[in-house]
């Protein structure tokens, strides 16, 4: 699969770490821009349909996602239908020319957006027509999971996700993501997402004339993830527990920890069914049992290699910094091209399973107790000669970056990123040079970084440094998704978007009565914290400035600001028992964007 550069360390496990440690070679790879280029051309390739077998198609190319259909005697089973309106589009016409016919059931493998957001143009022709919801089928878990990416921390995980897509690099420096074609986040934000409507936990089975689809919970890269295995043609479709990558054990726009050993166990029952045919929602399918089963075992032991190396070390007492410099993976694991680190890393990796496992305290006493970063920052530029010393140092680093690893040119985002923390408190200091500088020294990073999630922050990081930030946009949630989103998500989120400062005087409660599902809330303020409680309120809760009576879908629409409180006290969908005045009042205290 092309050029791979070594990193410069070969590790030997056994170095100065006593009794105990294993003497197993470990090696990590840093791929090239050829490799990346070569996976492009044919892992991901051009919008294009393949017949894997016998009625089974996988659109690939067209978006971030593989979207697969199986014909069947009683219609059409889309798999995974893509990630915007647009695209989702172009990938049901060329499928339909390939098998015609009408659409039976929509099987989403996780609730990750570039899997489910083109949903809506397989079922909007059954929906105008006024016929019986066509079947989507999801784990019990999907919702949970699905909110939590539009929930408490949607706004720095919009922030973050717009990074590590690149979504202002261009083409030419980041040619594809290393899943699939790079995102269209503009048209992910438009409404196509549709909520299903058939969830099981375990297992469930469709029966459709003669195939049989059994739908198999199997978490790893999120919660609510599942595999569809049709025995009748060998098929497994394995959604995202496996692609031509390192698995990404850990996503740098930040997430919960992704659960290592379930991802393991995940892969194992995959194995038992000794599939002829692997079709992954990213990368390109894979065909005949031997391969697939030796590809399969190989990533599973590269997910436990890694876990066991950070249990070892932590055992050993070695600090997480140690274990991330010395974890990579055994000879005959680090060359496989499935497992370079294109997507995923093993850094990461070993990152996120020891904070996972244990927290952020590695056990070292010295990070108990540290001095605030900026005043750590402060006498560490001082003790280095001064702003101007660490600057002419910085720079000098970032010119002599060469070579693959960049080592200067990561010594250089240190000590910039170092100068620019003490800066903010203490130096009259040209703000603007700083970041720019810090700017090019990102790129001269990224420059030999051809993981495209880790290339793709660095650059639109060093493009937000020169240009400013864009202020995350939100998605559109159409009545149909709203009303399948819980009341209680939207008032859990309300209470984090508190403006502190506008509160920390007050104590306040507003009531909340919906009709259409007879639950009933308080929403507490007090000194600066918000409180919501079902039913009953708590002791000590102050009598209501006013209590809202409305139906959900109302209020949803009013939290996502797709229609006004006037507009809807006016049409009589909204009442307000107490003081207007008191309510607006109350309203006043969070931010709604």
């Amino acid at each position: 699969m092309g050029t791979v550069h070594r990193l410069a360390l070969t590790l030997t496990l056994a170095a100065g770490l006593g009794c105990g440690a294993s003497e197993v070679e470990q090696r990590r790879t840093l791929p090239s821009s050829e490799l990346v280029d070569q996976h492009c051309r044919e892992l991901i390739g051009e919008p294009r349909v393949e017949e894997v077998t016998g009625g089974v198609f996988v659109a690939q190319g067209y978006d971030l996602a593989n979207t697969t259909l199986i014909k069947t005697a009683e219609g059409n089973v889309i798999i995974d239908p893509g990630m915007t309106r647009a695209r989702a589009a172009r990938v049901r016409d060329d499928l339909l020319a390939k098998a015609p016919g009408p659409t039976r059931a929509l099987i989403f493998t996780h609730s990750h957006i570039d899997h489910v957001g083109g949903a809506a143009v397989w079922v909007e022709e059954r929906e105008r027509a006024g016929g019986p919801p066509i079947e989507i089928w999801a784990t019990a878990e999907f919702s949970e999971h699905l909110l939590k990416q539009y929930g408490l921390f949607a706004p720095t995980e919009q922030r973050r996700g717009a990074r590590q897509m690149g979504r202002d690099i261009a083409d030419a420096d980041i040619p594809c993501s290393a899943l699939g074609r790079r995102v269209d986040i503009e048209g992910a934000l438009k409404a196509g997402l549709r909520m299903p409507n058939k969830v099981f936990s375990g297992r469930a089975s469709l029966e459709l004339g003669d195939l049989t689809l059994e739908l198999v919970e199997a978490h790893g890269e999120t919660h609510d993830q599942l595999f569809v295995w049709v025995p009748e043609r060998a098929l497994l479709l394995a959604g995202d527990n496996y692609y031509h990558s390192f698995p990404n054990l850990y996503t740098i726009r930040g997430t919960r920890p992704r659960p290592v050993d379930d991802w393991i166990h995940s892969l194992d029952a995959m194995r038992r069914r000794q599939p002829e045919f692997l079709v992954p929602s990213h990368t390109a399918p894979l065909k005949g049992r031997a391969q697939i089963l030796e590809v399969l075992t190989s990533y599973r032991d590269a997910i436990q290699w890694v876990r066991d190396e950070v249990v070892r070390g932590s055992n050993r007492g070695e600090s997480i910094e140690t274990i991330v410099a010395r974890v990579g993976l055994p000879p005959h694991l680090v060359n496989k091209p499935y497992l370079q680190e294109l997507y995923g890393q093993v850094d990461w990796s070993v990152r996120a399973i020891f904070s996972n496992e244990l927290g952020w305290f590695d056990g070292g006493a010295q990070h108990l107790y540290p001095l605030a970063d900026d005043e750590r920052a402060r006498r560490e530029v001082e003790l280095m000669g001064g702003p101007q010393a660490v600057l002419d140092a910085a720079l000098a680093a970032r010119d002599a970056a060469q070579g693959p690893e960049r080592a200067e040119a990561r010594w250089a985002v240190h000590l910039l990123s170092r100068l620019r923390a003490a800066h903010q408190r203490s130096w009259p200091f040209d703000q603007e040079r700083l970041e720019r500088e810090l700017a090019s020294a990102l790129e001269a990073v990224a420059a030999g970084v051809h993981n495209t999630n880790g290339r793709a922050y660095l650059l639109q990081e060093a493009h937000e440094l020169r240009e400013g930030a864009r202020t995350p946009e939100r998605p559109e949630l159409d009545d149909g998704v709203l009303a399948g989103i819980p009341v209680d998500t939207f008032l859990r989120i309300m209470t984090v978007r508190l403006f502190p400062e506008k509160a920390i005087d007050v104590h306040e409660a507003l009531g909340f009565e919906f009709s259409d599902v007879n639950r009933r809330f308080t929403v507490t303020v007090r000194r600066g914290v918000a409180e919501l409680a079902e039913g009953e309120p708590l002791p000590g809760t102050p009598a209501p400035v006013a209590t809202i009576h409305t139906d959900t879908l109302t209020w949803k629409r009013l939290a996502t600001k797709q229609e006004s409180a006037a507009a809807a006290l006016a049409a009589g969908r909204m009442r307000v028992d107490g003081s207007k005045a008191g309510f607006l009042g109350f309203m006043r205290r969070f931010d709604r964007q």
